[in-house]
């Protein structure tokens, strides 16, 4: 035997024996159980570092209220200084009965709004479909007028081929029912036609009203000049007592740094405050001055973007007419400021 035959005789031994199917299947599971443990055990570290996070912020908020009331305590049981801590919350309390009266008449406006354009919107779809319900009758009485048409030329070539009873008719008769079949197949279709139009007709007679899509771009920057007219109609309002300023201020420290003098002053202040805060929530004879002031910011604000609803800050003009078309009287950015958080009640 030569040396090719001695080669191709040997067996070579194998590299490692041959793996089961089924433990080969059973090795694949286990890998993708492992990796998929592996993921949903990142997600769960994921949330134990967010929920530690959270109870961190919560344990500092929970720790500046009980510095806040240990302030508290200590100034009401101040008798000089206690007044100055029921000026303070009074100020803030100044400062919510403005957001909420922006806020309720945002929400009006909104509504108002909404009816609107609902109502334009419905009648846009009801004279829209009304076209469509029309163009589609004209398209049926089109369809049962040729269907008729076909029915009765179909009518006339079978008594016409019943009359051809004759042998010599013979050609004719072939002719004619040649002719009388290619007419049945059109009558076929004209009746096919007919019953898409009756179709058509009725899903359209059929359609919903529309949802509405939302407020338009338009309804949205109107109702956002509104409240900014508003909030700076507050200011004004608010202005010449310092009671804007003053609870801008409340609003933004706490308790424990309020200062507003002896307990005379306290007092005074709160008379103000009161009335402040009658006049705020007494909604007489504003709609005119909103209106006004809206118009002027309509004219005179840009947007960053042509799909923006919120105007530039920079844009909205620092004076305004005084009392009865007086002197302009120049006046803080309510939106820059952010006066009486009215950003947050802004449309986007």
């Amino acid at each position: 035997m030569n040396i090719a035959g001695k080669i191709s005789g040997m067996k070579v031994p194998l590299l490692g024996a041959k793996r089961d199917p089924d433990e080969q299947e059973r090795l694949l599971k286990l890998y993708w159980n492992r990796a998929e443990l592996k993921k949903e055990l990142a997600g769960l570290d994921d949330q134990l570092y967010q929920l530690r996070d959270r109870l961190k912020q919560q344990e500092a908020a929970t720790e500046r209220v009980l510095e806040e009331r240990e302030s508290l305590e200590v100034l009401l049981g101040n008798p000089d200084l206690g007044y100055g801590a029921l000026v303070h919350f009074q100020l803030r309390a100044l400062w919510k009965a403005c957001n909420l009266q922006l806020e309720q008449f945002g929400a009006e406006l909104r509504r108002q709004q909404e009816d609107r354009e609902r109502k334009r919107q419905l009648i846009e779809f009801h004279q829209d479909r009304q076209a469509r319900v029309k163009l589609a009758a004209e398209r049926l009485a089109e369809a049962t007028t040729a269907l008729e048409t076909e029915e009765a030329t179909v009518a006339a070539l079978a008594a016409e081929l019943g009359t051809l009873t004759s042998f010599w008719h013979y050609f004719r008769r072939r002719r004619l029912a040649e002719r009388l079949l290619r007419q049945t197949r059109e009558r076929d279709n004209a009746q096919h036609y007919l019953a898409d139009m009756q179709d058509a007709k009725r899903t359209v007679e059929k359609e919903p009203w529309p949802e509405i899509a939302g407020l338009g771009l338009d309804g949205r920057r109107a109702i956002n000049n509104a409240i900014l007219a508003y909030a700076q109609l507050l200011y004004a309002h608010l202005a010449e007592s310092g009671l804007a300023l003053l609870s801008r201020l409340a609003r933004a420290k706490g308790v424990q740094e309020a200062n507003y003098g002896s307990r005379h002053e306290c007092q005074t202040m709160m008379a103000d405050i009161g009335v402040a805060l009658a006049s705020v929530r007494e909604q007489r004879d504003r709609a005119q001055d909103i209106r006004a002031r809206s118009e002027l910011l309509r004219s005179a604000v840009r947007y960053e973007e042509a799909h923006d609803a919120v105007p530039d800050p920079k844009s909205l003009p620092s004076a305004f007419l005084g009392r009865d078309g007086g002197v302009p009287v120049r006046e803080p950015n309510v939106l820059a400021d952010d006066y009486w958080d009215v950003g947050r009640l802004l449309l986007r």
